[in-house]
């Protein structure tokens, strides 16, 4: 019985070690190239500049009305941006509406505070509701 185990064993390894198709593993992998890294300028260019974005977001968290549409701000902050949009041509009220309510967030900053650095000590017309402090103030 021990002996025909063995004769058994010995020729089940036989023919199924002959067998290929059993075989679960796949033959010979090929590794893909590497990648190459994207050129400098476009990876530069996707990126925003990053003293602009820090200066927008503490604009916006100062003054939280630029993200308003023009029926939702103060009568102080439309004359606000009546006057500037003024001083660039625009002098028709009805037209300082349409234009504040498709400016994006960068343009709306720009035309309320010019080009320069970030406003200091911010005005009671900064505020979100009338009598209402700013942060810091």
């Amino acid at each position: 019985m021990r002996r025909e185990r063995r004769l058994l064993l010995t020729m089940l390894c036989l023919t199924a070690g002959g067998c290929s198709q059993w075989d679960p593993r796949p033959g010979p992998i090929r590794a893909m190239a590497p990648r190459p890294n994207p050129p400098a300028a476009r990876a530069v260019a996707s990126r925003p500049a990053p003293e602009k974005t820090p200066d927008l977001q503490q604009r916006l968290r100062q003054n939280r009305w630029l993200a308003r549409f023009w029926s939702e701000l103060t009568p102080a902050q439309r004359r606000r941006v009546e006057g500037r949009m003024a001083t660039e041509g625009s002098a028709d009220r009805a037209e300082a509406g349409e234009r504040w309510d498709v400016m994006g967030l960068e343009d709306r900053a720009r035309l309320v505070f010019g080009d320069g650095a970030a406003q200091r000590s911010p005005s009671p017309l900064a505020t979100d509701r009338p009598g209402e402090r700013t942060a810091g103030g």
